[in-house]
């Protein structure tokens, strides 16, 4: 089968969440071969190679990105989030695809690539199409202007609504619409029949569990992503001092990718180590004692959680977050929402190893019956099937 993947980043190094679901995909197709269109890879890191896929990459402006942006969405057609990459260097690339491979599939990951379905529909009328939202956009923005400033609050409820509109009538058009979380498919509104969830399965790493010597909190993932730095500065502010008092040898570790200036800024707090960019989070991982999600917005599945599941670490996690797990997912760690629950969940679990074990192996039951990266596979390749045979 000749499958065509449109997306907005080049997949490595996979440090955030799309790159990670990008590569997933392509390892899990790569027996068609894939043809994957992006964004030429302007980050720095491990030179790993994409064996097998067909790439077609592209020069991607920030003058240009910022110019269309700011030309679509004052036409007021196109939500910032897409119009910014429905660039005229993008839609050259996905059209010379198209013309040069005769895709039998065409998948259109989130909602910043609806434009694309646009081009397919020009040069090859009927093709049918599977859009990987990964997570709904529009969702993102209706939670995230609950928690903004007001002066901010129309502007990111206007985004949310346009989002929300392409994103629909994306679900609409294409054969078979999926996102990483059950959630996110509602919020999709994609026809009956016509949608599903297919996670992430997120970062393994091969470790043995070596807890370090004094009780270890991480915070783990994409630390410039919006809903991270909020929950993080949150946690270092309402959370971390009262704990300090009750378990005065805990320390805090924050180890992931792109740390935001606030994130570095928790760099001065007592006991709080920051590691940024790290190649590998197993080291981590096996230091730990408790992981934590203090994120109260975003959306989608939360790859830390799933990461700390993997390596047996047991999870501490805002509701919202948990909600983006399936339903046994959710049972699968401690739910804390304010200050109180979350200083009592830590203080309870850091104390008691038998806890920590116990919802350690829950969670990493949780990981294996749902996450496990093979089982995510054979439900990317069975969607692929299905969406090929169209709508």
């Amino acid at each position: 089968m000749r499958i065509l993947l449109v997306t907005t980043r080049f997949p490595l190094p996979a440090w955030r969440g799309q790159q990670v679901r990008t590569a997933e995909w392509l390892d899990a197709l790569r027996e068609h071969s894939p043809t994957l269109v992006c964004p030429e890879r302007v980050e720095s890191g491990p030179e790993v190679g994409l064996d097998g896929v067909d790439l077609r990459s592209y020069r991607a402006s920030a003058v240009s990105s910022v110019w269309a942006a700011l030309c679509h969405a004052g036409l007021g057609r196109l939500a910032v989030q897409e119009g910014m990459y429905a660039t005229g260097a993008a839609r050259a690339a996905v059209r010379r695809a198209v013309i040069q491979t005769s895709p039998d599939l065409v998948i259109i990951q989130m909602v910043r690539c609806a434009w694309a379905a646009d081009e397919v529909e020009r040069e090859a009328p009927g093709t049918p199409i599977l859009f990987d939202a990964i997570d709904a956009m529009g969702l993102h923005y209706e939670r995230a202007a609950e928690t903004l400033n007001p002066l901010i609050r129309p502007f990111a409820r206007l985004e949310a609504s346009r989002c929300r509109r392409r994103e629909q009538q994306l679900a609409s058009r294409a054969a078979l619409t999926v996102a990483v979380a059950q959630r996110d498919v509602e919020a999709l509104g994609a026809p009956e029949g016509r949608g599903r969830a297919i996670s992430v399965s997120g970062r393994t790493s091969e470790i043995s569990r070596k807890p370090a010597s004094a009780p270890t909190i991480l915070l783990s993932g994409n630390l410039g992503y919006r809903p991270t730095v909020k929950g993080a500065r949150w946690f270092g502010a309402e959370v971390w001092p009262r704990l300090k008092l009750e378990i005065p040898d805990a320390r805090w570790v924050l180890a992931g990718a792109r740390p935001a200036g606030a994130v570095r800024a928790l760099a001065g707090v007592p006991a709080v180590e920051i590691h940024a960019d790290v190649p590998d989070l197993g080291p981590f991982l096996a230091e730990s004692w408790v992981a934590i999600a203090p994120m109260a917005s975003g959306s989608g599945v939360p790859m830390k959680v799933l990461e700390a599941w993997a390596a047996g670490v047991p999870v501490v996690a805002h509701p919202w977050t948990a909600a983006g797990l399936d339903g046994a997912g959710q049972g699968a760690l401690r739910k804390a929402e304010g200050a109180d629950e979350w200083v009592s969940a830590l203080s309870e679990l850091l104390g008691n190893r038998e806890q920590r074990e116990t919802l350690a192996s829950v969670g990493r039951k949780a990981w294996e019956r749902s996450y496990q990266p093979e089982r995510v596979a054979e439900q990317i390749r069975e969607a692929v099937s299905v969406a090929a045979r169209g709508v």
